[in-house]
């Protein structure tokens, strides 16, 4: 037995089981791979924080009322449009880090392919306004659909419907990890709700109502989940 046991190092002996290497632990992710993912959760925030603040001080602008899109028609509206396409930019990053962290196993590559295709929809309704509103900008004449507005609303189309389906690409994968097992009904939960806020979004704005709120929660719950992964996979890492 001792003869046996000489022929290991320590290292050996205590090394973990290579399946351990294939699971989600912050701890066995890369600083560049655990940066790559914080782009997407970064981006989100810095998303919401200048919408936020244009939303506030834009004149004549309704947050509760009107989408986030509409801020990137009238004056300044550029600024809105740069949000949109830098947000984007930083979720493909991101679904570049999500690829690394999860491969080989499940969902490593719907996942990040969700990530890219959101990033690529922010990207796109960034460089494609959306048409004129009812209520913004102030006295625009709401006419017929233009091919930049239309192509606007196909992306956020895709954005939303990439979103929702993260998060459940996400479930599915913590789903077979033990650690994260806990985690998958809220991520379930998460596409549900972008879903069904969403929608509400869609029958509040034909009818004048807080179409606002509904959108701003209809992404804010993707980005919170996103927080929160984040934090667990630095908190594993610092542990």
């Amino acid at each position: 037995m001792d003869t046996l046991h000489s022929q290991f190092t320590p290292a050996q002996i205590n090394a973990k089981p290579a399946h351990d290497h294939q699971s989600l632990d912050g701890a066995l992710l890369s600083p560049a791979t655990l940066a790559l993912i914080a782009c997407g959760t970064l981006g989100g925030i810095l998303f919401t924080v200048v919408y936020t603040i244009e939303g506030a001080t834009r004149p004549g602008y309704i947050a509760a009322q009107q989408a986030i899109s509409a801020l990137s028609l009238g004056p300044g509206g550029w600024m809105q449009q740069v949000n949109f396409v830098v947000f984007g930019i930083l979720t493909i990053c991101s679904a570049i880090g999500w690829r690394r962290a999860l491969a080989p196993g499940r969902a490593s590559i719907a996942y990040p392919l969700f990530k890219a295709i959101s990033g690529a929809g922010l990207i796109v309704a960034g460089i494609f306004s959306q048409d004129p509103a009812v209520g913004y900008p102030v006295g625009a004449v709401v006419g017929a659909a233009t091919t930049h507005g239309t192509i606007h609303v196909i992306a956020a189309f895709v954005i939303i419907l990439a979103l929702a389906a993260d998060a459940v690409a996400l479930a599915w994968r913590f789903a077979t990890e033990r650690r994260w097992r806990v985690w998958a009904p809220f991520a379930v939960l998460t596409g549900v709700l972008t879903i069904v806020f969403i929608a509400l979004f869609g029958m509040a704005g034909a009818h004048g109502g807080i179409a606002g709120i509904y959108e701003r929660v209809s992404t804010g719950v993707n980005s919170l989940l996103s927080i929160a992964v984040l934090a667990r996979l630095l908190l594993d890492r610092r542990a």
